[in-house]
């Protein structure tokens, strides 16, 4: 397996190609140093990466937001026949798109935020929904484009200008209390991070610059809330039919009540990401959780015969 020729996809078009940029990078010293032969691959330049592509065994996915998450490169490598880490089209794209995971915890009675979606045509009966309340893109992610409404008139510009970028949006109550992340790797899930931001949210800003957010881990949290917030962030990595790994973040009410905001199907791999911290302390080391995501992907394509 050490033979393998590995090619890390990352960059890409989307609003997070820098922080992708820089997942990459991790990613790829992280499998040389687990002695992989690896290739970085930004899919920006579409030409270079159908003759890259034909070049490598197995992809690893390091791409954020539209043409990481969303599904798309996991159908284009799939039609190629290149195996690949992380979930599949489906579950990827079921995942990015807001809405769609909404209404699968809705369905299952996964405990999420009250939330409703709004277009250019709708958006005015806001003013009825219960403030404080989050505006989010549909699909996007790192918080891009994520604001925090306290008085709708006051915040009426600033929706309208959303609309115009996005046209639609996901609003969701906010709920004022702790917020914890819980990653899973294989069928192992990983020990819970608190998130304590020093603004007002855990935005863009918060997540990518150091300092600017205090990460707990463990969390200092009773027994009883740590085997809940696992066994709910194992639900919604089932709920969404994802693979390999995800995050799935949580918040808290007054009361102790957890609530999934949302799960992330390729979680960021730079020197402040989750995942990694949360895998560290499980004692799995950067290059050892790289090497386990490509053995999981190889493996599953050795069990369908293909590799």
């Amino acid at each position: 397996m050490d033979s393998l020729k590995v090619g890390v996809l990352c960059g890409g078009r989307s609003s997070e190609r820098a922080v992708s940029l820089r997942s990459g990078r991790a990613v790829a010293q992280g499998l040389k140093r687990a002695g992989f032969r690896v290739r970085r691959i930004d899919p920006k330049n579409p030409r270079q990466t159908r003759t890259l592509l034909r070049q490598i065994d197995l992809a690893f996915i390091a791409l954020h937001g539209h043409g990481g998450e969303d599904g798309s490169i996991q159908k284009r490598l799939s039609a190629l026949e290149i195996p690949y880490t992380g979930s599949g089209e489906r579950g990827s794209r079921l995942a990015f798109h807001k809405v769609e995971a909404k209404k699968i915890f809705d369905r299952l009675k996964i405990p999420t935020p009250e939330w409703t979606v709004v277009n250019r045509k709708n958006w005015k009966r806001l003013a009825g929904f219960p403030a404080p309340f989050f505006v989010k893109p549909v699909a996007d992610g790192s918080s891009i484009g994520v604001f925090l409404v306290e008085d709708f008139k006051r915040s009426a510009v600033k929706i309208i200008h959303a609309l115009s970028c996005y046209g639609e949006l996901l609003v969701e109550r906010q709920i004022k209390g702790r917020e914890f992340t819980v990653g899973i790797l294989g069928r192992k899930t990983l020990p819970v991070i608190e998130l304590r931001p020093k603004r007002s949210f855990y935005d863009y800003r918060s997540k990518y610059t150091r300092g600017m957010t205090d990460y707990l881990v463990p969390a200092p949290i009773p027994e009883a809330w740590r085997r809940r917030f696992q066994q709910l962030a194992g639900r919604v990595h089932r709920a969404l039919g994802l693979r390999d790994l995800s995050r799935v973040d949580l918040v808290t009410d007054s009361k102790g009540r957890p609530y999934v905001l949302e799960a992330n199907t390729i979680p960021g791999f730079t020197e402040l990401s989750l995942l990694p911290k949360a895998a560290g302390e499980a004692g799995i080391s950067f290059e050892g959780l790289c090497r386990r995501l490509v053995e999981m992907a190889w493996l599953r394509e050795k069990r369908n015969g293909k590799a």
